[in-house]
Formats: C-alpha cells, sequence, structure tokens
C-alpha cells in the first residue's frame, strides 16, 4: 500500500509562483548563500503550499554531478511491521501514531513509503523480501509486534534497517525512548513537587521488554535516599492484595506506574483503601496515553519524534548505501516530557495523611 502522493510539483512550478527562475529556486531549496534569506523563506513557504518535497533520486544524481562520486538511487522506504493484523496501523493508537509521523517524515524527506507485514501467512519471507527489491525498497524501518523477538526470518541484507524499541533482538540501529533519563525526569518531578517517598509499580515482562531502564534508574536513585527509598514493587502479575500490602507496608507518598491504564488501576485500588488521588496520595505514570479518556501526571513518551527520527536515521543509511546488518549499531533515544494530568499536586510539609 503506498502512503505518498503520485506527483510532485516542479521547480518551473514554484518558480512560476514566486516570480523567479527555476535555477534560484532551487539555489533557494538548498540554502545557497547567494540567496537573500527573504527570498528564501518566500521560496520555501511557496514550495510547502504546492507540496513540493526533495526528489532523492535527483538528489542523487545532482551529488554525484558536484562532488564526482557514484551516486545510489533511492527510492523508498518500507515500513515493516511484526503484527499480523494490517488493520492495527489504524486501531492501535501508539502504532497509528508511529506510522502516520514514519509516513509524513519519509514525505518530508522525499521518499516514498509503502506497508508489509512480515507475519502474513499467505507470503514467505522469501519472497516478501523479493517483492520489497522488485518495488525499489532500499530501506526499513521495522516495527516490532506483541512478543519480542530474536529474529524476524527475513533477509536483511537488501537493505538499511532502523528497528523501534528494544523488541527485536538483532542488532540493528534503533530508536527508542530514553526511559532510563526519563525515571530521573519524573522522579525531579515529583521531588519539586514535594513527594519525598515515591515507589514504583512495575510488572516483571514490562521491566524486561524496557531492558530494566526504569528499575535501574529507581534503584541509583533510591541510593542517595538511603533508609528512606521506597523499594519498587516488581512482579509477573500486580494484584489489589499485593499491592495494598506494599502501600501500608512502604507508606509511599506516591505511586509511580508504568502507563495510564495501569495508573488508572491502581487509583481505584487506593480509593477502596480510603485514600484519595492525589489528595492522600500522588499517581504518575512513566507513559501517559494522551489519548486515553482518564488524565494522568507523568511522562509523555514522544512516538511522534521516535517515528520520525526512525525514518530520518533509515533515510541517512540508504543515502550512505549501507546494506544488511550493521557492524556498529547505533542506538537513539527520545527523551519524554512531563504532564501535569491532576494526579499530582504540590505537597504542604506536614500533610501527607497516614497509610492505614
Amino acid at each position: 500500500m503506498n502512503n505518498s502522493p503520485a506527483r510532485r510539483p516542479t521547480l518551473k512550478e514554484i518558480a512560476l509562483k514566486v516570480g523567479l527562475t527555476p535555477a534560484a529556486v532551487s539555489l533557494a531549496l538548498r540554502g545557497d548563500p547567494s540567496i537573500p534569506r527573504a527570498t528564501g523563506e518566500r521560496v520555501m513557504k511557496a514550495a510547502a503550499e504546492l507540496g513540493y518535497t526533495p526528489d532523492p533520486e535527483l538528489g542523487r544524481l545532482m551529488s554525484y554531478l558536484r562532488r564526482h562520486r557514484e551516486a545510489r538511487i533511492v527510492s523508498a522506504l518500507g515500513l515493516l511491521s511484526l503484527h499480523r493484523d494490517p488493520s492495527l496501523w489504524a486501531k492501535n493508537s501508539f502504532l497509528r501514531r508511529l506510522h502516520e509521523n514514519m509516513v509524513k517524515r519519509a514525505g518530508e524527506l522525499g521518499f516514498l513509503t509503502e506497508d508489509f507485514f512480515l507475519n502474513d501467512p499467505k507470503i514467505s519471507a522469501t519472497r516478501m523480501r523479493d517483492i520489497m527489491v522488485a518495488r525499489g525498497i532500499k530501506g526499513l524501518v521495522i516495527v516490532c509486534g506483541p512478543a519480542p523477538v530474536d529474529s524476524i526470518g527475513l533477509d536483511l541484507a537488501p537493505f538499511a534497517s532502523v528497528t523501534i524499541g528494544y523488541g527485536v533482538g538483532l542488532p540493528l540501529h534503533r530508536v527508542c525512548q530514553h526511559q532510563y533519563e526519563e525515571m530521573f525526569q519524573l522522579l525531579a518531578r515529583l521531588r519539586g513537587l514535594g513527594y519525598k517517598r515515591p515507589g514504583l509499580v512495575i510488572e516483571t515482562e514490562t521491566d524486561r521488554r524496557t531492558r530494566f531502564h526504569y528499575t535501574s534508574a529507581y534503584s541509583i536513585a533510591g541510593r542517595a535516599r538511603g533508609k528512606k527509598a521506597v523499594p519498587a514493587l516488581l512482579g509477573t502479575e500486580i494484584t489489589r492484595d499485593v499491592f495494598s500490602k506494599w502501600v501500608r507496608r512502604h507508606a509511599p507518598d506516591a505511586v509511580i506506574a508504568h502507563g495510564s491504564a495501569a495508573a488508572h488501576v491502581y487509583s481505584g485500588w487506593l480509593a477502596r483503601m480510603g485514600k484519595k488521588t492525589p489528595g492522600d496520595i500522588g499517581l504518575a505514570a512513566l507513559d501517559v496515553d494522551t489519548f486515553a479518556s482518564e488524565r494522568c501526571s507523568g511522562i509523555v513518551q514522544d512516538y511522534e519524534q521516535v517515528a520520525a527520527a526512525a525514518v530520518e536515521l533509515a533515510a541517512s543509511q540508504v543515502r550512505a548505501g549501507e546494506k544488511g546488518i550493521p557492524a556498529t549499531p547505533k542506538v537513539l533515544m527520545i527523551e519524554g516530557r512531563w504532564q501535569d494530568g491532576g494526579t499530582t499536586r504540590r505537597q504542604r510539609q506536614g500533610s501527607r495523611a497516614p497509610i492505614s
């Protein structure tokens, strides 16, 4: 399924719109210092209005002519999902955001994109590779499925490949959320609000899939607090009984959940203990779902930037002529931002209610 517009406006069309020559427009679009800044901005605005995007094939050819070296022709990037159901690109809010922003950023860079689903039972991995090559796919952005995998069974030798997150165990270039730093950011925010005993609650599978970044950062931050630090609650399944016992025993003044859904569940459990959020106890999530109906304070992970960065990394590898498993994989981390969602508040000294 091709996600890109069929036709790009020409330099001549842009030139007619702004009253310049096509040569001057070309210089302006490349940021040539011979073009006045105001003129360059006028050209850029007109190009955007006409839907202009750079042509990667022409760009490579011009690089050859200017630098006297061999060019590689770029035609398309493949967006490869390890999910079996193609409709998840639209149904799942996380995947939808990734997909929309991968397509958007690829278009801005002048690349076509095409969707592929590796777990399609009708197409073998070998056949899919051949289809990709025949359609001019030079690079892949791989989005992991519902479960982590060590290999995907697809020959990546013809492609520059980038994956998002840690779900694919191959030594590929990858773009991830900076979960380690996000934990420190969240703790700093809570500390700034006056919380003194935040406590982390996280399932062991989530901890593993995030490469133990959350628990590692939490543990290191806790060392500075010594005996005052609240031990993290980890378990294969966090039940209300286990959660309640942990709250009563360690008396956290704020609970840190992994995601918005878990935070909503914990809020209900705290209410059954007679504790209101945020009046009696704070609640924050490390991955706030901005599309959820219930608001929550915490870190909004910038999936739009993750998607854009993955495409940029794949495009740069294509332009460099890189293929297959890289000798030195790169890891690019994107840090999220704090959002006040109403489940935390500034603390007054001595105002915290005891945990009963």
